[in-house]
Parts: structure tokens; sequence; C-alpha cells
């Protein structure tokens, strides 16, 4: 906008007239607002429809929620602690209801008997209730009075949490005590405290002591 200084006497005002374009124009923009509402709203639900009916937004595979440093804690009938999971890093998909576990430890607690297993990486499946344990696993029990510590390694272990079992395809290094066997696969079961070696088992044993 612009101001002109104009002489005595001469000050004049001019309404300067609004082309006929310009009016059709103001009048018609309300509804030019309106159209493009409209038409964005129809682009998004075309588009929501179309990746429901492909299947495009169901088969995307991105995490709900990321939790790090935590730790869960199970407690039996009776209000007692049965098992602990803690790790440094958590992500859960809720697409399958799985999560990606970093450096897991899962201990399971019993007055008679204890067991925890331990891990780089591991894959939890909630609907079939099982942690994939992979890279460096490694399973223990500490000694008791009626036993020597055992200790269990490989490179992959699939723990059943609610029945408290491991399993693995893959060659295992179990030990107890000073006792060494190797073989290719094993379950181990804390309930029962037994351990069912597959194939190939290889022990061995030191000497017994003697006395004279």
């Amino acid at each position: 906008m612009r101001f002109h200084p104009v002489g005595p006497g001469q000050a004049r005002a001019h309404a300067a007239p609004v082309p006929a374009n310009m009016k059709r124009i103001s009048s018609l923009f309300p509804l030019i607002i309106v159209a493009l509402l409209a038409a964005a709203s129809f682009w998004l639900e075309y588009v929501v429809r179309n990746e429901s009916q492909s299947g495009l937004g169901k088969g995307r595979h991105d995490p709900d929620a990321i939790v790090n440093n935590f730790q869960v804690d199970r407690f039996d009938i009776s209000g007692k602690l049965s098992s602990r999971l803690t790790a440094k890093k958590l992500t859960h998909y809720p697409d399958d209801d799985t999560a990606d576990i970093e450096t897991p430890h899962i201990t399971f607690l019993h007055e008679s008997r204890n067991m925890e297993f331990r891990s780089e990486q591991a894959h939890a499946d909630n609907r079939q209730r099982t942690v994939l344990l992979f890279g460096k696993v490694r399973g223990e029990r500490p000694a008791t009075a009626d036993s020597a510590a055992q200790t269990l390694d490989t490179d992959e272990l699939t723990v059943w949490v609610d029945d408290e079992i491991a399993r693995t395809p893959q060659p295992v290094l179990f030990t107890h005590g000073k006792n060494r066997v190797e073989a290719v696969g094993a379950d181990w079961n804390n309930l029962t405290g037994m351990l069912n070696l597959h194939s190939s088992v290889q022990a061995t044993l030191p000497p017994k002591s003697t006395t004279h």
C-alpha cells in the first residue's frame, strides 16, 4: 500500500471498483475449500481401504513398545516368586505378539531346585509361551547339598517358560562338577531335574580318587 501526498484543496477519496471476476472468486472461495477437504477425505479413505484389502497394513512388523533395562517377575498361586526375566532391552511387535530381547537372563526359582539361562539375544513368542535364546547360550544350576553345580553351553536353546523345559537340537557341552559330556541335542527339565541327551554322547569322567 502506498500513500501519495497531495496539496491543500486537492484531497480526494476514490473507491476503486472491484473487478467482477474478483467478486466471483471471493464468492466461490468457501466452496473451493469444502471441495478440497472432501477430496482429501475421500483420498484418505481410499488409501486406508486399499491397504486393508491388500493386507499392507496387517503385514507391517512395526514395534509398539521398547523397554530398556527391565525386569519381569512371576509368582505362583501361593504368592512366592517362581521366575524372573531381566534384559537390557525389549522390543515388542503387536502384529504377532513377539519380542526381540537383548542380553536376556531367565531364572526359575524353587525351594529345592533353581535354574537360570543367559544369552546374547532372544526372541520371545507370547502365543507359544516360548523364548528362543541364541548367541553364547548358557544354562546353570547351582550346587546343592546333594549335587554338584551343572552347566549347559550351546548356540541355541528354546525355553518353555510355563513348563520350565529347555530344548535344543544343537551340539551341547554339559558339565556336572568335574564331569564333562558332549552331545547333539538335549532336553533339560527343571521341574523333574532330568537331562536327556539326544545323540552322539561323549563323556569325560575324571578318575575317582582312591584312599590308601
